[in-house]
């Protein structure tokens, strides 16, 4: 519960701010990076956690400037959709953080890319929000009296998984690059509205543990059925603004309860959040959003390229002679 609440006081500032200041384009980017920076606070000294929120508002950053360098052009973005898919499969077995943060490298990339223009105004907001959310980690464990100790992993540690499996890596790399450039061109070629969840949701999934990626897979697609059903009933008997906020409120409340319980309703709870979000942008700017029906697609979408995936990295490491996960 703990964790639960912290999470939420976190991510909900962005678009309080953003009803406060009627803006939205930039409160993605402020969102990206609380949510980041939450998933990336492994604990530690009030000077090593200023290090991880800041390589987290870094990260956002990045990913979005390479997506607003590539925003108009299909071709340009799958090849900076490919490259930074290739870098999450090189990383993701290094630890949870380096996964988060190779992930929303790649989702900041597509947004910018796809549906929000980066601005250089941004760049500041951005910082803002890392500081805040970092604010929000040391003062709940100084009222809380429960200071989290760091349990970042060491560089050393990093480059010798890295080293270890390297062979492995480039394999799975490379594959998960095809699946993110196939799901994102596919999405695009069937005019979906938000082709950059099909790439999320291979990049979420893909392990190369390929039971878990396949249980992962289920718990995606689950989750996000039920998840966008939920979103879909609350935003048709609430239509407020407030009452949407109440919404987004109580997805975030339940995340990590509901992940708790099962896979499925971490990842439903977490659907619900960004459809309700969007829907709440829909109502502010007066226009009809889909959302529910738009993520359900893309989320299959993006786990069928992801199942022909582990099937193909299977096959292959079989054909090579190496053990299969």
């Amino acid at each position: 519960m703990a964790r639960s609440l912290r999470f939420t006081v976190t991510v909900m500032a962005p678009m309080s701010a953003g009803l406060l200041l009627h803006q939205n384009y930039w409160v993605g980017y402020a969102l990206l990076t609380c949510i980041l920076g939450f998933t990336l606070d492994t604990g530690g000294s009030v000077l090593h956690r200023a290090a991880l929120f800041a390589i987290a508002g870094a990260v956002v950053v990045a990913g979005a400037t390479l997506g607003a360098g590539v925003a108009g052009h299909v071709w340009l973005t799958a090849t900076a959709l490919v490259g930074t898919a290739a870098l999450y499969a090189l990383v993701e077995a290094v630890h949870p953080s380096a996964a988060f943060a190779a992930r929303f490298f790649c989702l900041a990339t597509a947004i910018a890319a796809i549906e929000v223009p980066f601005q250089p105004a941004d760049i500041g907001v951005v910082a803002v929000f890392a500081v805040y959310a970092w604010m929000v980690s040391v003062a709940w464990d100084l009222v809380t009296g429960l200071w989290r100790p760091s349990a970042a992993p060491t560089l050393s540690a990093i480059v010798a998984h890295v080293r270890e499996t390297q062979r492995e890596r480039l394999l799975f790399a490379a594959i998960v690059a095809v699946a993110v450039a196939a799901a994102f061109l596919v999405g695009h070629m069937l005019g979906l509205p938000h082709p950059h969840w099909a790439v999320f949701a291979v990049v979420i999934v893909l392990r190369d543990d390929t039971h878990f990626s396949r249980r992962m897979i289920g718990y995606l697609v689950l989750g996000t059925v039920l998840g966008a059903g939920a979103a879909f009933l609350y935003g048709a008997a609430v239509t407020s603004p407030a009452g949407l906020m109440a919404g987004i409120t109580l997805a975030a409340l339940v995340r990590w309860p509901g992940q708790k319980l099962h896979g499925a309703l971490g990842m439903a709870a977490m659907a619900a959040f960004v459809i309700l979000l969007l829907q709440l942008v829909g109502t502010l700017i007066a226009v009809p959003i889909h959302a529910a029906a738009d993520r359900v697609v893309d989320v299959v979408l993006g786990c069928a390229f992801s199942l022909a995936a582990l099937i193909i990295n299977a096959r292959l490491r079989t054909w090579l002679g190496w053990d299969t996960a």
